[in-house]
Order: C-alpha cells, then structure tokens, then sequence
C-alpha cells in the first residue's frame, strides 16, 4: 500500500534529522556544529531562512553565531538583550512565533530591511540556563509555522544545545591542556634558569676556597709565606658571590610574596642618601678590580624618608646591578638622588649600555621577561626590575626605563614620596 503524503513528509522529517543530528556530532568544533544545526532547521517545510543564536555575556545578549537565508549585514548587527530573550520564554521546553511585522524581535530597522515576517523561536537551554536559542523565519506573511515544524525545532534545538555545551567543554579541557603544558615548560626553563643562576657564583666561590685551602696546606707543610693581601683579595670574591646568591635569593622569595600579595613593607625613617652612597660604594668595590666601570654618585650630605630600608636598598642593588651587567665594556655609570619638589625623592641609574629597544620597554619591568635582543645572551631570571618595580609601587612610587636603543644606554628613574 502506497503511503500517503503526510506519511512521506513524515518520513522526510526523520531522515533530515537523523542526517543533521549525525554530521552535527561527527565533529566537536562548535562552529561546524552550529552550522549544521543553522543549515538542517532551514530546511524545514516552512523556513526561509535559519540562525542559530548563542549567548554572548560581553553584549549581555543573544548574537547570530550561524545562519542559512539571512544577509551577513543583518546577522552582524542584530541583537537580542539577554533580559528580553529570557523574559520571552515560560520555560526551557517552550517556544514562542512572533509575527515580526507588529512585535519585532531585535533591531525593528533591520528586521524590515530584511523584510522577515515572522519566527519561530525555541530556547537553547542548558542545566536550566538560556545558552541560546534556534530562529526559524519566514519573509511571506501567509506561511504559517505547523505542528510538525514546531516539533523538529524542539528536537533541532535540544540536539543543538547538547552538542554547543559539550564543544565548549571540549574546548576548554583543551585549553587547560595548553595552560597546563605551557606552565609546565615554563616551570622546567624557570628551573633551569634558576638552578644556572644560583649555580654562578659558586664556582668561583668553590676555585677561592680550593685555593685557600691549597694556600694553607703549603703553609702548614713547607711554611710557604702567606700572601695576605692575596688572601683579602681572595675572601673578597667569596663574600661578593655569597651577596649576589642572597639577592637572588630575596628576588625570588619578593616575587613569590607578591603572587600571593603578601609583599610587606617594614617602614622607618633612614637616610636614603646614605644608603644610595653604601650601595655604590659595594659595587664600585666589586667594579674597581675589572677596572671597566666607573661608578659616579652625586647625592646631598644626607635625605630622610620614611620607608623600608632593606627593600629599597634590594631595589637599588638590582637597578645598579643591571647598569654594571649590561654595560659589558665598561664606561661610567652615574648614580643620583635628589629631592623632586616638597613631598617626592627621585633615584636615577644611567649607563652607557646595550640599551633597551623602544619596542621592548614596556614590556620590562614584569615577572620573568627579559629582553628578547641583545640582553637576552645576558645571564638573568627576569626579576630583577620586577622587584624593584614592585618595591617602588610598593612605597606609593614609579620606575621608569628610558633609552634610545640599541648600545644608546638606559635610564632607571624612581620616584618615591619623602
């Protein structure tokens, strides 16, 4: 027995879901989802043209992710206010046909320019959250959404809503995946750097300590002099390496303190000019047998401010620290502070280095970045102007690079209240 049209139709119905609902889970990306969604619902009996909405939480609003017979101008522009969509739908089972012509739904401009008649509107709902809906037009007001449309909307819909879900949490297990991949990498290579940069200074710590011991042995055996001034020279190189692995050390626990904003600040009064002159006087100490650079200081007889003694002094250590490191031929460094108007102080480092390029100075000045030119053949972690930024702000203050370029210099300027 023949069957009838209805039944055809019938049958038609379920091959074009079967069909859609299929392809739509061969693949997890949610675009080719929505759009097969967009394309199967445009071919119901009624539809002129199909959109699939979802929920966009920086518009607050239901946006056109996909459609079939809509200009891209009109599923650019139009917009569904989150409050209305919401409002428009008793429950997550529901749908709504609106004759667009007298309650417009979105942009009424856009909706005659485009010359829609009415829509067939069904939720996409998800753990009982609007996450968007399927739209289903016609543009010839004597067609009229039946039965058996509202049914296949129903069933596109609640396919649609499973499949958008799931490739969004496809999405972002994959995400996680490379978040968790990259911090990985990045925990190995700050490892790595770490273990380089503690590992440093001492090696010429452990030859020091070789020497003296064979120095003493000689001494004890054959009563071989003593070279004193070689021996102060030798200690000297020792307590530097011990100074720079206590600052690196204290670089890495400021930074530590400050991820879990825990950075404190003991604050007394002290006389920063003073410790501005110690600070030199260290490095021009640790420089002054190199012979390459030239430490200069111009500072008043003294400059009371109020603040935390050992952290500006971590500041000061990596500011000039970095001008004695990336001035590797030596030159003059100059050292300065000075009072700037009643209520401010300001520290400047100039030296005559690599310098920094205009586009990487920005960028400086955050945790574990260091300088992709030049400066990156430069030992380093990349905290070092993180700290003394973090210390600066720290105390109501700024740091500020400046440079020109490449081998034209750089300028550490910070300012900080009295």
């Amino acid at each position: 027995m023949p069957l009838s049209p209805a039944d055809v139709a019938a049958d038609e119905r379920l091959r074009l879901l079967h069909t859609a609902i299929a392809e739509m889970f061969a693949s997890l990306d949610l675009d080719h989802r929505i759009r097969t969604m967009a394309t199967a619902a445009r071919h119901l009996q009624t539809a002129e043209a199909s959109a699939v909405l979802l929920r966009d939480d920086d518009e607050d609003a239901l946006v056109i992710r996909a459609h079939e017979g809509l200009s891209d101008d009109y599923a650019k522009r139009q917009r569904i206010p989150m409050a209305a969509a919401q409002a428009s739908y008793p429950g997550p089972d529901s749908h709504i046909v609106v004759d667009l012509r007298h309650r417009p739904r979105g942009n009424p401009a856009l909706i005659r320019k485009e010359g829609l008649a009415s829509v067939l509107s069904v939720p996409l709902t998800f753990a009982g959250s609007l996450i968007g809906a399927l739209h289903v037009y016609t543009r010839d007001p004597a067609r009229a959404f039946g039965e058996e449309d509202i049914e296949v909307a129903h069933i596109l819909a609640g396919a649609a809503a499973i499949g958008v879900t799931n490739s969004r949490l496809y999405a972002d297990a994959v995400k996680q995946q490379e978040i968790l991949r990259a911090a990985e990498k990045e925990r190995e290579q700050f490892v790595s750097i770490v273990s380089h940069e503690l590992r440093t200074p001492l090696t010429p710590m452990k030859a020091m300590a070789q020497l003296l011991r064979a120095r003493l042995r000689r001494h004890r055996t054959e009563g071989v002099e003593l070279d004193l001034e070689s021996l102060d020279r030798n200690l000297a190189t020792i307590e530097r390496q011990v100074d720079r692995m206590n600052g690196l050390v204290n670089d890495l626990l400021s930074v530590s303190r400050a991820g879990r904003g825990n950075l404190q600040l003991d604050r007394r009064t002290f006389d920063l000019a003073s410790l501005v002159r110690e600070v030199v006087q260290r490095y021009a100490a640790a420089t002054g047998e190199e012979g390459r650079h030239h430490l200069t200081l111009d500072a008043p007889e003294s400059l009371t401010v109020s603040g935390d003694q050992a952290r500006i002094d971590q500041l000061l250590m990596n500011l000039v620290g970095n001008a004695v490191k990336y001035s590797p031929h030596g030159g003059d460094i100059a050292v300065s502070v000075r009072k700037d108007g009643v209520a401010k102080v300001e520290i400047a480092v100039v030296d005559h280095g690599i310098g920094i390029p205009p586009e990487e100075l920005a960028q400086l000045g955050q945790p574990f970045v260091r300088g992709a030119g030049r400066a990156a053949s430069f030992a380093g972690m990349g905290i070092g102007l993180y700290v003394a930024r973090l210390v600066a702000e720290g105390h109501g203050g700024l740091l500020l690079l400046e440079s020109e370029g490449d081998e034209k210099g750089t300028t550490a300027r910070v300012t900080l209240p009295l």
